[in-house]
């Protein structure tokens, strides 16, 4: 499963997300997360990505909307910077589930 989130941290609901993500790999599912637009912003901090990284879930960010943002030096480590190609990759062959995060 490959979510895919665009909107701000302060805008969503992260801790449900995060415990969908974690039902989802608790289950041997692969799961994935894909920040896009202001949702880089979450690919910033150290709670959601710790707790992510613990559930063995693989994190995304698009690398021009980082830069767009000024956040590419403040992503955590543990989140891979892709370009557009690579998205279009993870999203077209990567996952069989797609879910995206909207409110």
């Amino acid at each position: 499963m490959l979510i895919i989130l665009t909107k701000s941290p302060w805008t969503e609901d992260y801790g449900s997300i995060i415990e969908m993500a974690k039902k989802a790999a608790e289950s041997k599912e692969k799961v994935a997360v894909l920040h896009m637009q202001d949702a880089c912003i979450a690919a910033t901090i150290n709670q959601p990505c710790d707790r992510l990284a613990e559930n063995k879930i693989d994190m995304y960010a698009l690398k021009a909307d980082c830069e767009a943002r000024g956040l590419i030096e403040k992503v955590s480590r543990r989140v891979k910077l892709i370009d557009y190609k690579q998205c279009v990759k993870l999203v077209m062959t990567k996952h069989k589930k797609i879910v995206s995060w909207t409110s």
